[in-house]
């Protein structure tokens, strides 16, 4: 019964959700999307990823092509600089946005925005783009799939995360542990800093429990202005190096990432847009307010429709697209509703 009515909720969501009628609204909307990573099911990359970070190349395509005919894609910055002139705005806009810079953004998305001819806008870790750098959260992963969890447990940090994974998962015939247990590990931990939790990774000596050789994270500076050069992709920050903005992170380290990555950036992408993109989705009010004073715009991971004269532009909502909850058109409407 509860499996019928979660399916009778995606097909109404689909079918009479807000991005169906958007054009009945007083008021023009724009849906504000967020992606992270593409990836083939086969690439050992989607194995060790959390599952609400990645839709498939077939998936991806199929978002876009369903996309273009619902709505007016557009560019972010153009979108917000018509909003900022008091022009008139689509009634039904959609933007697209990457998080981090990933590799696989250049190896499987690109070919597809290029092939559907689709603006997006990338958010690059500034400082972090063209080095070997791993977020946490993949090293955590890798270990998990590494069956190291006896070595985690070693450490508060970790064994207090370690509670979300069932005792049958130290056994060492198991195959690569369940990707919900490895999200649901991940969450526990962004209780703690981001510095904590690298702190802990260097007190077991994280190197010495992989049993496989961590694939490629992040592009380099050339992939980048590849992406940028076909007229299609555009650049803003990401923070200098992926701190959360919250209360764990000191005023200046705050000031640090959000205005010293639009200076940096803009000394390998003169075109860089003026748009800045909170890790996690975390910031204070300190962080906010140096964001507000440094860029003109700025997107969260808040859920939600962006209202095209009252969401502050500093604040704007975007809807998350994974593979679990939009491989199908119907299930893509239904998201796209920001009912489910």
């Amino acid at each position: 019964m509860k499996k019928l009515l979660k399916q009778c909720v995606i097909s109404a969501a689909n079918q009479f959700g807000p991005h169906r009628f958007a054009g009945l609204e007083r008021d023009p909307q724009l849906w504000l999307l967020m992606y992270h990573r593409i990836l083939p099911k086969d690439d050992i990359r989607y194995r060790l990823e959390e599952p609400g970070m990645i839709v498939t190349p077939d998936t991806f395509a199929m978002h876009l092509r369903e996309l273009k005919l619902h709505f007016d894609v557009m560019d972010l910055a153009e979108w917000l600089a018509l909003r900022a002139s008091g022009k008139a705005l689509p009634r039904r806009a959609c933007a697209i946005t990457f998080d981090d810079g990933w590799y696989d953004n250049y190896e499987f998305a690109l070919p597809i925005i290029q092939q559907q001819q689709v603006p997006v806008t990338l958010f690059a870790v500034v400082e972090k783009i063209g080095t070997d750098f791993q977020f946490w959260p993949n090293l955590v992963s890798a270990l998990l799939a590494s069956n190291a969890i006896a070595a985690m447990r070693q450490h508060p940090v970790f064994a207090r995360a370690l509670q979300q994974v069932p005792a049958a998962a130290d056994s060492p015939n198991r195959e690569i542990i369940d990707r919900e247990c490895m999200a649901a590990v991940i969450l526990a931990l962004k209780q703690n800093s981001d510095a904590d939790v690298f702190a802990a990774l260097a007190a077991i000596e994280w190197q010495q429990h992989l049993n496989f050789a961590l694939p490629r994270g992040l592009m380099n500076w050339d992939e980048l202005r590849a992406m940028t050069g076909t007229g299609l992709v555009k650049v803003g920050s990401h923070t200098c190096n992926h701190k959360r903005l919250n209360n764990h992170l000191p005023s200046a380290e705050i000031l640090h990432e959000v205005v010293d990555s639009k200076t940096l950036l803009a000394q390998q992408l003169p075109n860089a847009v003026d748009i800045f993109c909170f890790p996690n989705g975390d910031y204070n009010a300190v962080a906010l307010d140096a964001v507000s004073n440094t860029y003109s715009a700025a997107v969260t991971t808040q859920r939600g429709i962006v209202n095209g004269r009252n969401t502050p532009a500093h604040q704007l909502c975007r809807i998350g697209l994974h593979e679990n909850v939009s491989h199908s058109p119907r299930l893509l409407g239904a998201r796209l509703s920001g009912w489910v």
